[in-house]
Formats: structure tokens, C-alpha cells, sequence
């Protein structure tokens, strides 16, 4: 390998997948450090998603061939919404800008016992384990999460859902990211629970959970997540108390182009501007309206289903995002 010069190296390093870039990285200085230095792994903010980051004092051969193909990869509009955190590495990015925008879309977080992945699906498809009851004839929710962070700019997915008897339907939209810890739950409603101890994002608490209700055709809101102490409420004046309160609720919100929907099987499609702050809905592919408006901060696409009905979800990427 010597023979070869460092271009050489980055140009024959360009055609592999970031996991491989990062285990080539770790073979030797000269791939992975340079100039000697010591290099310092942050953790993962999500262990499945975020193993290939690192914290780097100086920019590898590694380094240079993931932002190489990644400069040549992204769009304008997909560089923008994917922007580089100071202590990242290029090939996390590079990991996270394919997951984001190019590979296909999948459910890879299950929060509840009675959802599992329909075989064979490759995780792009989740159902109810039940149909019309539990076995204790009590109804529980149960989550998928895509656990694809969205931070900034324009997103957009769609969701095939099936349901024979229409009961329900299910709530899909967005919530803050998590961690994987969120599995453990035997039920998991991101709207009417209090997943703060499970929540990556630290900034500012305006909407936690946004999730659209087929069946009803209105928005469910939970503005926070994180239930306040006792201490906290009892420092608060009547107004500040009871605006407070009424944040860690679950809110049936209308909107305006609001539908229900009762059929047995159909399209739900959400664009996410988080320049702008919007959630737009569309069913079938015909927009509907903007379901939210002043959101701010980070996001990940979600599906809740009761286990009181036989329900199947498949999610894929929308009109207008690249599929490879």
C-alpha cells in the first residue's frame, strides 16, 4: 500500500459505504490519523445510527474521501438540511446524509409488545400483533419510530396504511428524537406520555409530539413532554401554573383542510419544513393543509397504533425525495 499515493487512496476509499470507511480508518495512522494525533470516539447519540462518529483533531485520508463523495452526492437543498456539527466526523455524515435521503426508509424502533415487523419487509413495514383485542380486552398503543433525525431544511415521507376495519386508524407525524432505551416500553402513545427520560433533544420545548389522527381527521399535540415537579408548579403564578399544565396534555388540535379518513386502505404523506416550521398533509398525494405551524428543533417520523384492530403500516419515501 505504500506504493500508492494519498489521492490514490481517497479516490479507491470513495466507493466504499461508511462502515467501511470507519474500519479502514482504524487499521493505521495513515488512513485513520495522519499526522499521529489522538483521536477521541464520541458517543453515539444513537447507538445503531451514530457508531461511525468520531471526534477527529485532523481530517483523515478517510475523512477526506467520506466528504469527497459527499460533495459530489448532495443536492443544495440536502446539504442544507443536513448540517455538519462541529465535532462530527465526515464519515457520520456521510452515514446519516444515505439514511436521510437515499436508502430506503425503515421502522427501525418497535415501542410496544403487541407491534412487530410484518416478514420479510427489511423493516419498512410494521402491523399489530392483535386483532381485535388484547387478551386482557384492554387497549393498548404501540410505536415505530424511524430514528432518522431530521434538523433542519425540507423532509418528506409517506405512509401505506391498511386497515380492514377501520376503528381507529392510527396517528403518525413527528416527535423528538430518542434513544434506543425506548424499546423497553410494553406501551408507548408519544402523545400521551411523558418520554422526556428517552428524549435527545435538549433545546427549547414547543411542540414534542405532533401526530396527525386518521380516523378523526385532527392534530394531536403534546407540546411537552417532561411532566413538571411539584416544586416547579408551585412556584408559578395561577396563569403560569395553568399554562403549564395544559403543555404536558394531550391536545386535540383542528386544522384547517382536517379529514376523516375511514377507509380500508390509503396513503398518508407529510412534507416537514423546519426552515419555515410547517407539518403539511397530504392523503393520497392531494395536500390537504398545514397541520403545524412554529416548530422548531429536531424531529423524527412516528407511527402509533391501538391494538384494538388488525392494522399494517408501510413507510416509504415521498413524491419529490431521491430514492437512490
Amino acid at each position: 500500500m505504500e506504493t500508492f499515493t494519498d489521492d490514490t487512496v481517497v479516490a479507491l476509499a470513495s466507493f466504499l459505504p461508511p462502515h467501511d470507511m470507519l474500519s479502514l480508518a482504524l487499521t493505521c495512522k495513515r488512513f485513520g490519523d495522519k499526522n499521529g494525533t489522538d483521536k477521541k470516539r464520541s458517543a453515539a447519540r444513537e447507538e445503531s445510527s451514530r457508531e461511525v462518529r468520531q471526534r477527529i483533531d485532523t481530517v483523515s485520508l478517510m475523512e477526506v474521501a467520506a466528504r469527497t463523495v459527499l460533495q459530489t452526492k448532495w443536492t443544495d437543498d440536502e446539504k442544507k438540511a443536513l448540517p455538519r456539527r462541529e465535532d462530527e466526523s465526515w464519515i457520520g455524515l456521510y452515514q446519516e446524509f444515505l439514511s436521510v435521503f437515499r436508502l430506503p426508509l425503515q421502522f427501525e424502533k418497535l415501542a410496544g409488545k403487541y407491534i412487530e415487523h410484518v416478514e420479510g419487509s427489511n423493516k419498512t413495514k410494521v402491523c399489530t400483533k392483535v386483532g381485535v383485542a388484547t387478551e386482557d380486552n384492554t387497549m393498548y398503543h404501540h410505536t415505530a419510530i424511524n430514528q432518522n433525525v431530521m434538523r433542519t431544511g425540507k423532509h418528506r415521507i409517506s405512509f401505506h396504511v391498511n386497515d380492514p376495519i377501520p376503528l381507529q386508524g392510527i396517528l403518525c407525524g413527528i416527535m423528538r428524537p430518542t434513544t434506543k432505551d425506548i424499546t423497553s416500553l410494553e406501551e408507548c402513545h408519544p402523545a400521551g406520555d411523558d418520554l422526556s427520560g428517552f428524549s435527545l433533544w435538549r433545546g427549547h420545548q414547543n411542540v414534542d409530539c405532533c401526530l396527525l389522527s386518521t380516523y378523526f381527521g385532527n392534530g394531536i399535540i403534546r407540546r411537552r413532554w417532561k411532566e413538571w415537579e411539584d416544586s416547579e408548579l408551585l412556584a408559578m403564578n395561577n396563569g403560569q401554573r395553568g399554562h403549564a399544565v395544559r403543555q404536558t396534555r394531550c391536545e386535540a388540535s383542528d386544522w384547517e383542510g382536517m379529514e376523516r379518513i375511514r377507509e380500508t386502505s390509503f396513503k398518508i404523506g407529510f412534507v416537514l419544513n423546519l426552515d419555515e416550521g410547517t407539518l403539511e398533509v397530504y392523503k393520497n398525494d392531494r395536500r390537504l393543509g398545514t397541520l403545524r405551524s412554529g416548530l422548531v428543533g429536531e424531529y423524527c417520523w412516528v407511527v402509533t397504533m391501538a391494538s384494538f384492530s388488525k392494522i399494517s403500516v408501510s413507510i416509504g419515501r415521498a413524491l419529490g425525495t431521491h430514492t437512490t
